[in-house]
């Protein structure tokens, strides 16, 4: 071979050379992806795309948001999800074992309660907001709430994440779903009283007293302590073909009474205290009411109903929550313009007070 052979050789190895490199450099970098692909997939990814599948429609609630919360059994901090997306939407858990709650909204949307303790399972709870009121005047330690915004709850104990589940969504694109129908845990009461000379009446407030403002979420029960809630009534009924007798109602969302043992129950009584502004706008009628016995539940929309002053059970001894209330006829104040029902009567001034007995 000649010199100019030999370097024609020369010049022709040394592409063939790189060839074979770029070939195993490409055959490396793909065993070390699949390497670690496998890696990830067994070891250090661990995590699962979950649907949250939630049925609203039983609770009566149209929601626009909703939180989620997974708490570890073993401890740990919880992972909170919060979104727009009330049924459907994804979220990515790690392995493990969780108790889950799902509520509507976001915690701090709330306005007249708080979700407090949320750092723990056991220590979740609803806990109402103390309020304010230019007209009720609250003894030493009483504690004022108002209607809170409706809220429905659901808790699902014992949710598991295997890796299993894990490798499944990550290899295969399998889908996992968490199903769960939250509850109602606030309710309305429907409080209606029968009363001689509704055409008397121009606006009407009261305050029950023994009402929880703890709701333990895990424990799926009002806790022990009580507050005053606040009611406007806010709807007047006359009877047909009558223009002086009728109906006087309102209602109000609340916890229910608290969770307390049987005796303590007897000794709390919801006791209603409701004062009712004339149309002469100066005489002010109070009368008091012991309303928990007169509650009826309707198992199927959990609201209560109580009815007051329609007389008592042929069988049964009358009570004064028997008695319709009767009012006296007053003049209706001429700067007051028709009198009638003013929700907007805040202060009502200087009042001539009447406080029927039982």
């Amino acid at each position: 071979m000649d010199r100019e052979q030999y370097q024609r050789a020369k010049e022709n190895e040394y592409p063939m050379r790189e060839s074979r490199l770029f070939i195993i450099l490409i055959s490396l970098v793909m065993g070390l992806a699949g390497c670690s692909k496998e890696t990830m997939i067994g070891e250090y990814v661990d995590r699962c795309a979950v649907r949250l599948d939630i049925d609203w429609g039983p609770c009566g609630i149209d929601p626009d948001g909703m939180t989620a919360l997974f708490y570890p059994v073993d401890g740990g901090e919880p992972s909170r999800f919060l979104t727009n997306t009330v049924t459907g939407d994804e979220v990515r858990l790690r392995k493990g074992i969780y108790n889950v709650v799902v509520f509507n909204q976001a915690a701090e949307e709330y306005s007249y309660l708080t979700i407090e303790g949320q750092d723990q399972y056991s220590t979740l709870r609803i806990v109402m907001k103390t309020t304010d009121s230019d007209w009720y005047t609250p003894t030493e330690g009483e504690r004022l709430i108002y209607d809170p915004e409706p809220l429905a709850v659901a808790t699902l104990e014992g949710f598991e994440v295997t890796q299993e589940m894990v490798r499944a969504n990550l290899k295969e694109g399998k889908e996992f779903s968490l199903a769960c129908r939250p509850e109602k845990v606030i309710f309305t009461t429907h409080l209606s009283l029968e009363i001689k000379g509704l055409h008397n009446v121009r606006t009407a407030r009261g305050s029950i007293k023994g009402m929880a403002d703890t709701y333990w979420i895990a424990d799926r029960k009002t806790g022990s302590s009580v507050a005053t809630q606040l009611v406007d009534f806010s709807e007047k009924t006359f009877h047909e073909n009558s223009t002086t007798d009728g109906i006087l109602s309102g209602s109000y969302l609340t916890l229910g009474r608290p969770n307390v043992t049987s005796k303590a129950t007897d000794e709390i009584s919801n006791l209603l205290t409701l004062s009712i502004l004339l149309v002469d706008n100066k005489t002010v009628i109070t009368k008091q009411y012991d309303i928990a016995p007169r509650a009826a539940i309707n198992n199927e929309t959990k609201e209560v109903k109580v009815v007051l002053g329609t007389g008592a059970d042929p069988d049964e001894e009358e009570t004064p929550e028997d008695i319709p209330l009767e009012l006296p006829n007053v003049k209706p104040a001429t700067n007051g313009g028709e009198g009638g029902f003013d929700a907007s009567v805040d202060n009502w001034g200087d009042e001539t007070n009447i406080v029927i007995p039982a």
